[in-house]
């Protein structure tokens, strides 16, 4: 009964490569490593392009905060924008942000701060591709 249980096992012997399989290794490795490569760049690029869409979301967010307490100061509301984005790598310029009070910039109206950057992606320098625009926009009520 315990004769197909009894493997026979020898602690000193090594699985030796056949002669004629020593490079192959090297050569799934050689097939793979550009997918890998590629691969791992995809998930740099989209942790990057999260970080950017984080970033374009805060910088309308305070530019819309500055904004529902100083509706008709639109500079400040650039400012306090552009500033928000200033250590993140990122560089907006107030051609990116626009300002729209919707309804009146009176109190109890809102105030829509809309952020815009054109984020390139690694992979695209490598298959010449060209700019993805990301978007944010932030409304508050002016009090």
């Amino acid at each position: 009964m315990l004769k197909f249980l009894k493997f026979n096992f020898d602690i000193n012997s090594r699985a030796q490569p056949r002669p004629r399989q020593r490079g192959q290794s090297l050569v799934e490795l050689a097939l793979m490593l550009p997918f890998l490569l590629v691969l791992l760049i995809g998930v740099l690029d989209l942790g990057r392009l999260y970080f950017a869409y984080m970033t374009i979301v805060n910088a309308s967010r305070e530019g819309a905060r500055y904004g529902a307490a100083h509706p008709t100061d639109t500079t400040g509301i650039y400012t306090h924008a552009i500033n928000e984005s200033a250590g993140s790598g990122i560089v907006l310029t107030p051609l990116s942000v626009s300002i729209q009070c919707l309804s009146g910039c009176t109190t109890g109206n809102p105030i829509r701060v809309t952020v815009i950057y054109y984020f390139q992606l690694i992979t695209t320098y490598l298959f010449n591709g060209g700019t993805i625009p990301i978007s944010g926009y932030t409304e508050f009520v002016i009090f």
